[in-house]
């Protein structure tokens, strides 16, 4: 069976959609594989959000920024689920059609657009929780639900 492909997006794709990529990966399940990119892709993984991965012995190796159009090429990847996980509803009409089955919204607090260290490392901290409630509570089913029935089609949404 392919495994499930899942699209976290976020601003920067330097903190928080980069986390949640590195979530769901370090979990080992065979049925999902997680992928994360950005609008406005920043330079490097935000050290802050390095730390908070570490502390949990999650492998960061391989995690860079990217945009998000790279997975709207021809022949490119094609999630079948994405997770907007931007504090404003994305509004671009290509990401829309470029879920396979269906888009989950959680809006979280961008580590990388935060100023200060001090902060950045405590908002860091709460969004990887975040993440790590909403991947065991809301995309854990999903997927279960994904991998047992025929696939929906193209363009369901579902909010969160």
């Amino acid at each position: 069976m392919k495994p499930i492909d899942v699209l976290f997006l976020c601003e920067t794709n330097a903190a928080t959609s980069l986390m949640a990529e590195a979530i769901v990966n370090h979990r080992g399940d065979a049925r999902v594989r997680a992928f994360s990119a950005g609008r406005t892709p920043g330079d490097t993984l935000l050290p802050e959000a390095r730390d908070v991965l570490a502390a949990r012995a999650i492998a960061t190796e391989g995690l860079v920024p990217k945009a998000w159009p790279i997975f709207a090429l021809p022949g490119a990847r094609r999630p079948d689920i994405i997770v907007d996980l931007a504090t404003v509803t994305w509004t671009i009409p290509e990401l829309k059609q470029l879920a396979e089955q269906s888009v989950l919204r959680w809006p979280l607090r961008d580590a990388a657009l935060v100023e200060s260290r001090r902060d950045r490392r405590s908002v860091a901290q709460a969004v990887f929780d975040a993440l790590e409630s909403r991947i065991l509570d809301e995309l854990v089913p999903l997927v279960a639900r994904l991998a047992l029935v025929p696939m929906r089609p193209h363009g369901v949404e579902l909010t969160a």
